[in-house]
């Protein structure tokens, strides 16, 4: 199963095939664009409890493994990489890649994780230090690890976001993610969060222009993700060609998030509706043929923040 292979087709029926797991909202990172800056409540889920959990789901595709900083709970996803590889279940965990190292990169990859997606926003070190307001060494530390895991079995991944910050340099980075051995780039555009007051988006014509240029400037054997993008993308003259997709949102159709305390939500990042709670009688194995209200209303009105944040209406 290739990297988003669920988004890859459009859902037509609702079924839960994905699942995000919050295994930790604690961070070393203080991004502002992220919920968990915003949401770092200290909550957090033990391997035990996940597997718990997995094992009721016997139609699960997917677990992506998030957080906060997903790797500050290691061990915890160690076994559960091992026991989704032991049911044929694709794994992601999603990092920043300061925590990783040789021997713990070789655990994971013994585990049987598919894919392991760290997040590349900047080229240099200065750049870096100075957005995140960390020190200038973890930069080194992070493409260490990037190239050390991109020369692994592992499907490794880059996410790019396409704000403020980075929608001039999109060549360059794209440029770096090849270097550091990376074949799979994933760009992800940037929409206005009110619940965390991020509003740095790209500027429409920037987007348009950057998305453009990485088409034309992709090399043959990478792969381009341009997530979020889907429902405007013809709007702006985008179009599918090998090695380039924009995949469908998933989120609320076939993939949840579930957080540490238990509360199930539809996107941690777009739209973080609390649609149940596991330890308060919401059962995953039957939530999409037993829809609690707010997941009924959302697949209703279909909300669309990144079509809102560059057309008038969403349509």
């Amino acid at each position: 199963m290739m990297y988003k292979s669920l988004e890859l087709e459009k859902p037509t029926t609702y079924e839960l095939e994905g699942l995000e797991i919050g295994v930790t909202s604690n961070c070393n990172f203080r991004c502002d664009y992220c919920c968990a800056y915003h949401r770092n409540d200290g909550q957090s889920i033990d391997a035990k409890e996940i597997i718990r959990v997995l094992e009721e789901l016997p139609k699960l595709k997917r677990v992506r493994l998030s957080g906060g900083e997903v790797t500050l709970k290691f061990q915890d996803c160690v076994e559960v990489v091992a026991y989704c590889a032991s049911r044929g279940i694709q794994t992601q965990l999603n990092s920043n890649g300061s925590l990783l190292n040789a021997e713990r990169i070789q655990q994971l990859v013994e585990a049987g994780l598919t894919t392991i997606h760290i997040s590349f926003n900047f080229t240099s070190a200065e750049e870096f230090s100075r957005y995140y307001n960390i020190h200038p060494r973890i930069y080194e530390k992070i493409r260490e690890n990037i190239a050390m895991f991109a020369a692994t079995s592992v499907d490794t991944v880059l996410e790019t976001l396409l704000f403020s910050e980075t929608e001039h340099h999109m060549k360059e980075i794209s440029d770096h993610v090849y270097q550091l051995g990376v074949r799979t780039h994933e760009i992800q555009n940037s929409i206005i969060m009110d619940h965390t007051g991020w509003k740095s988006i790209a500027a429409r014509e920037a987007l348009k222009n950057a998305v453009n240029d990485l088409i034309k400037h992709k090399k043959e054997d990478t792969v381009l993700y341009f997530t979020c993008m889907d429902r405007f993308a013809e709007k702006l003259g985008f179009h599918e060609q090998p090695g380039v997709f924009f995949p469908h949102c998933i989120e609320g159709k076939t993939q949840l998030h579930l957080h540490g305390n238990g509360d199930v939500l539809i996107s941690e990042l777009c739209h973080p509706v609390i649609i149940g709670n596991i330890y308060k009688g919401t059962e995953l194995n039957k939530i999409f043929s037993n829809m609690p209200a707010p997941l009924s209303e959302f697949l209703d009105r279909q909300p669309c923040p990144a079509l809102d944040a560059l057309f008038p209406s969403c349509e």
